[in-house]
């Protein structure tokens, strides 16, 4: 089913202002890599895509988790949202995170719109005050970037003249899971000089990290043996650090430990064939949905 907004209201240009004391908002990066994928895979002729933002309210922070696309249409005359697609995605959902609700929408393009106060509008029947995430991809001309805003109602007097949206303090933030991922990301894009190339597999990506952690390890080695030799003076903070990591190390024949590596590698290789089967019968169910639309 379609929910049709019918234009009411007044549009004002946003203002460009922090508001003293008000809503924050902390943005992760999986959102913004959703808008993007979302927006790779729009209709055509499709100007912008909307979704739907969840995550958690606290005081005047609002942290964004993560996000959902919903189907709509716009034009002139009137704009659209299949509202049957946002309430089955959003209970899809709360299964898997309970705690997040829903915390407002987003949009694509460089600034709102007269129809982004209808989409506002349609949100703000279940959020008491929805937050408008509006992602400014560059499309190649200029830097990508994300603003943040919040509508307030218009009034002289007692009359309402309508409402205007109002820029909030937005970042992003990353928490560890995130910025190693984010690493990966940039150590990618240049292995391939930025052409455009596929990210690096999964075995290329265990590949870097042993790699990576056998120079660690041999860096340690060589420290150890320099300072055993008398080359460096002893530090005993860093000695202590490095007797509680060996304590750490769980003491196997190896092997026990390359069983147990063995098996360790296949529950991941599992894991990620799930979550690959698993975005691919997303995509697959979001263009049926389109085409049943």
């Amino acid at each position: 089913r379609r929910s049709v907004l019918a234009p009411g209201g007044c549009m004002f240009s946003s203002s460009h202002l922090h508001v003293p004391g008000g809503v924050e908002v902390e943005v992760h990066p999986v959102v913004l890599f959703s808008v993007v994928d979302h927006y790779s895979r729009r209709e055509e002729g499709q100007g912008r895509v909307i979704g739907t933002l969840l995550g958690t309210v606290t005081g005047n922070k609002v942290e964004i988790f993560s996000c959902f696309p919903v189907p709509h249409t716009e034009s002139e005359e009137q704009v659209a949202v299949n509202t049957d697609f946002h309430a089955t995605m959003l209970s899809l959902y709360q299964r898997v995170q309970p705690s997040h609700q829903v915390v407002g929408w987003y949009s694509t393009g460089d600034g709102v719109s007269d129809s982004s106060l209808l989409f506002h509008d349609f949100y703000g029947q279940d959020v008491e005050r929805p937050v408008h995430l509006l992602v400014d991809l560059g499309l190649g001309t200029r830097r990508m970037s994300c603003k943040a805003y919040v509508s307030k109602q218009l009034s002289l007097g007692g009359a309402t003249l309508g409402t205007s949206f109002e820029e909030v303090r937005a970042g992003v933030v990353m928490a560890e899971a995130d910025r190693v991922g984010m690493e990966m990301l940039f150590k990618s894009a240049t292995a391939s000089g930025f052409s455009g190339a596929a990210s690096l597999s999964d075995a290329d990506s265990m590949e870097v990290t042993i790699k990576k952690l056998l120079k660690t390890l041999q860096g340690v080695g060589e420290y150890v043996d320099e300072v055993a030799s008398g080359a460096k003076p002893r530090d005993a903070e860093l000695i202590g650090l490095l007797q509680t990591a060996m304590a750490a190390a769980p003491a196997l024949p190896p092997n026990a430990f390359g069983k147990v590596f063995s098996s360790q590698v296949q529950d991941m290789l599992v894991a990620v064939y799930l979550a690959n089967l698993t975005r691919a019968q997303l995509a697959l169910a979001e263009k049926l949905q389109a085409v049943a639309i």
